[in-house]
């Protein structure tokens, strides 16, 4: 009976026609596997095996890192603890706001602010910028008034060693109008020796000393033509004895005796004695002999 079972349950699953043939219809285990029946269970395999050999491959892989940098996994144990609070609450429920909310502050209450105190700060604090600003700009003050002064001494030692380096220091202002020399008088009319040098030409304008010396003469008057006038003894200058004269003064500011420094002032210019204008005529002696006066007033000049 068993066998006549079977065979009409195998009949029954051969009657239906198609490639389709329902599983609880095939008795023989080994119809399974036959190739067109057992194509989808062999690939379901084939899947399981790379599916297994991926996550295989990818465990290996977590492994090499976790040995290569260990920092990584105590980074992320480090993340996870900061946030295990949040994390550990269960999705979907109020338990993750509960969470979230321990871990915020959402006090409204901040300390007060002194403004006094604060404005004080302020005030100290421009203060000591203000300081500052001074203390730089008197600084800057201080140098350029330093270097003023530097060049201003500057000047006054390069002229010093130029008055110094000159024979004769310039008598008054102006130059020479009539030089030393022949010529032909002007109230006279007659050619004869002119024995000084006509320099300048504006009544009381200062006359200076030309070297150091003594006044041997201070005279006002007429004296024979020469005005007021003044003489002064210089000593040895370049080896030689000299004196010089000032002639046609308008005032005299020495007397006789004095000694006198070069560039002092002796007395003014004028139109006295014997002339035509107001100028100074100024006369060189050397070795008592009258000299011409220009090599000596140029000189280092």
């Amino acid at each position: 009976m068993a066998e006549i079972s079977q065979g009409k349950a195998h009949s029954v699953a051969r009657i239906n026609s198609g490639s389709y043939q329902p599983r609880c219809a095939i008795v023989d285990p080994d119809e399974a596997f036959l190739p067109e029946a057992g194509l989808p269970r062999r690939m379901a395999r084939r899947s399981r095996f790379v599916r297994g050999g991926i996550a295989l491959g990818a465990a290996a892989t977590v492994g090499v890192l976790a040995v290569i940098t260990p920092g990584i996994a105590q980074s992320v144990s480090a993340a996870n603890a900061a946030t295990s609070e949040v994390e550990t609450a269960r999705i979907g429920t109020t338990d993750a706001f509960s969470a979230r909310g321990s871990v915020t502050d959402r006090s409204t209450d901040r300390p007060e602010i002194d403004v006094n105190t604060a404005a004080v700060a302020r005030a100290s604090s421009l203060d000591a910028v203000d300081q500052q600003v001074a203390d730089t700009q008197a600084s800057v003050a201080a140098q350029a008034r330093s270097q003023a002064l530097s060049t201003t001494g500057s000047a006054i030692d390069a002229e010093t060693e130029r008055i110094a380096s000159q024979v004769f220091y310039w008598p008054t202002e102006g130059e020479i109008s009539s030089p030393w020399g022949m010529r032909l008088h002007p109230i006279l009319r007659y050619t004869r020796l002119h024995g000084g040098a006509d320099i300048g030409g504006a009544v009381g304008a200062p006359i200076h000393a030309v070297a150091d010396g003594v006044v041997t003469k201070a005279a006002q008057g007429y004296n024979g033509g020469s005005g007021n006038n003044v003489r002064i003894d210089h000593g040895t200058i370049q080896g030689k004895p000299v004196e010089t004269s000032y002639l046609h003064m308008h005032t005299i500011t020495v007397r006789e005796g004095e000694t006198v420094k070069k560039g002092q002032v002796i007395g003014s210019v004028g139109n006295t004695g014997l002339s035509t204008a107001p100028h100074l005529h100024f006369s060189v002696y050397v070795s008592g002999v009258n000299s011409d006066p220009a090599p000596y007033l140029y000189a280092g000049r």
